[in-house]
């Protein structure tokens, strides 16, 4: 049983307008205790809105909680790794910790701790879903970790200040943006540790024997040498014992077979910055006459950031060769062993030496970054919208299209899955001599100028144009027409029946459906501009069970689709029935 004093308080304000003190009672000393079947939270928030704290203690007191390592203000204390609130004044404002807008908390348990006095205290911070049951998110969130194998990694590239814009101004791949968080997260340990190695890397006392030869001393030899058998004064020889500081011991010979391959991916990574740098610099030559359009001020930012990613890796880089050039590398034989030495582990040098190299080499493993996947892995509304696009490819392979392996589609097991999603990805589905291409978040072509027949046949000058799912049909390699989805995790529907408030929905949808093409079926351009609108319907996707409903006036429809909803089953009838006419027209 807690006994707790009333010596600190603890109270959240929402977004929503809620006060909320947490419960003195509900207070644990024993974290231990949140870990029974039966959990009770003190404090439930909804997901997606700001949280605000007020702590009122005494002035050494501190509080953390899971999730605050995301949170920014100015004052929050950083202190030994660990991000603290420290108390305020009670005619002090609350704290804002979490705002629903950037880092909002994903559904799920929070652990809150108190240091109080010398004394430790547990609360329990629950965040719910907003427009779904508990059990139907945690089915949305473990059909997509069992689907994907690696998912967008927004919130990594968002700690490092890469926006979306700033990831395509880069033009760098997931893996060397992850490369490079893993390097920015642990360098300064890693160069701490080769530091230190340089001047005390391990030995050990071993056994040796060698051959002396003594000039003064002969052996009698009473037998015939052979001709052939040169004689030679005074090379009396004997074999003698003797202990040994060595440092060509286990750990060090794994360690340097590490330090190199360190050497080489960071080799290999600075020319990548390097070629995407020039690759910059020569398209800002390009638009220089035009300073204040976004792409060059997008690629001006992006320019210092290599300049940055560059400066850290050279670093480290330098650091290695250092290494390189002392006794303990040199005099450490080479070996390709794949057994780890117990040292490596206990000596705490070595093992982060260790973990660099694992990181680097399988960057979306990594602690550093597969621990936003823990505790703060996804929006529920990206979650969402990563969910119902399966949900659509799930609903095109029930209907006999065939998956294509392809960038991010991998063949495992006989069976394809998707080995990444990320704004942009592109899956190719096939059946018999027909082809759609489904496309995740991805840009609309501006101009005719852009478009092709084969990718991208679409354009349109309208700021709306990044659908969360935009469906491409081809029959025989010739363009027939497209579907647009979009994702929203709201109730939409009640929201479009207020005109006033649905105002930039409907401008959103509108957008949409007006697109264009140069390329449809046989089609000459010009008739194919003037005659034919590819998206012959929108369909706007949300969590809240509805009968299927469609808005003629904008050809949208309504449609329900979230884990558990008996209306999941009609998504592909309705996705072959929009297929038949479009294959029709």
């Amino acid at each position: 049983m807690t006994t707790h004093s009333k010596k600190f308080g603890l109270t959240f304000y929402t977004g929503n307008g809620q006060i909320i003190e947490y419960p003195k009672k509900a207070w644990k000393k024993d974290v231990k205790d949140f870990m029974k079947d039966k959990v009770e939270a003190g404090i439930t928030i909804a997901e997606n809105q700001d949280i605000l704290v007020k702590f009122l203690a005494k002035e050494k007191d501190r509080m953390t909680m899971d999730g605050l390592d995301v949170a920014e203000s100015e004052k929050l204390e950083k202190k030994d790794g660990e991000i603290y609130i420290k108390p305020q004044r009670k005619k002090e404002a609350p704290l804002l910790i979490f705002s629903g807008k950037d880092f909002p908390l994903v559904p799920g348990y929070y652990v809150i701790t108190v240091y109080h006095e010398n004394e430790t205290y547990y609360g329990l911070l629950e965040i719910t879903p907003k427009f779904m049951e508990k059990q139907s998110w945690q089915n949305m969130r473990e059909e997509l970790i069992s689907e994907i194998k690696t998912l967008s990694f927004d919130f990594m590239k968002r700690n490092i200040q890469i926006t979306k814009a700033m990831e395509s101004a880069l033009g760098l791949n997931v893996d060397m943006l992850l490369r490079f968080y893993i390097i920015h997260e642990e360098c300064d340990y890693v160069i701490s540790v080769l530091d230190e190695l340089a001047k005390t890397a391990n030995t050990r006392l071993v056994i040796n024997k060698k051959r002396v030869y003594d000039q003064n001393k002969q052996k009698s030899d009473v037998h015939i040498k052979p001709q052939h058998i040169r004689f030679r004064e005074g090379s009396y020889s004997q074999t003698i014992v003797y202990m040994e500081n060595t440092l060509d011991v286990e750990e060090n010979r794994f360690v340097k077979r590490i330090i190199k391959k360190l050497h080489a991916i960071l080799k290999t990574f600075i020319e990548e910055l390097d070629k995407n740098a020039t690759r910059l610099e020569l398209r800002q030559e390009e638009l220089r006459e035009f300073s204040e359009n976004r792409e060059y001020k997008m690629g001006k930012k992006a320019l210092i950031h290599f300049d940055d990613f560059r400066k850290r890796a050279m670093q480290l880089l330098n650091i290695i060769k250092e290494v390189e050039k002392t006794n303990w590398f040199i005099q450490t034989s080479d070996t390709n062993e794949k057994n780890i030495p117990m040292t490596v582990f206990l000596d705490p040098r070595y093992s982060i030496l260790y973990k660099l190299h694992k990181n680097l080499n399988k960057p979306e493993e990594s602690l550093s970054v597969s621990s936003f996947y823990r505790y703060q892995w996804k929006r529920t509304d990206k979650l969402y919208e990563l969910w119902c696009f399966l949900q659509f490819i799930k609903a095109l392979a029930k209907n006999g299209w065939e998956v294509k392996k392809g960038p991010s589609v991998e063949k495992k097991d006989g069976k394809y899955r998707l080995s990444s999603l990320e704004s942009g990805t592109v899956i190719c589905l096939k059946k018999e001599k027909k082809e759609v291409y489904a496309v995740y978040d991805g840009l609309i072509p501006e101009t005719s100028k852009e478009t092709s027949r084969k990718i991208n046949p679409i354009y349109t000058n309208n700021p709306h144009r990044q659908p969360d799912l935009r469906l491409d049909f081809y029959s025989e390699e010739k363009y027939c027409g497209s579907l647009i989805a979009d994702f929203k995790y709201r109730d939409i529907y009640y929201l479009w029946k207020n005109e006033e408030k649905s105002r930039l929905l409907r401008r959103q949808f509108n957008a949409y459906r007006d697109v264009n093409t140069k390329y449809y079926k046989n089609y000459e351009e010009k008739r194919s501009l003037q005659d034919i609108r590819p998206v012959k319907e929108v369909w706007a996707i949300f969590p809240k069970e509805i009968p299927t409903t469609k808005d003629e006036d904008y050809n949208l429809r309504f449609i329900s689709l979230a884990p558990s909803l008996a209306s999941n089953a009609t998504l592909s009838k309705m996705l072959e029935e929009y297929t038949k006419n479009i294959y029709k027209r």
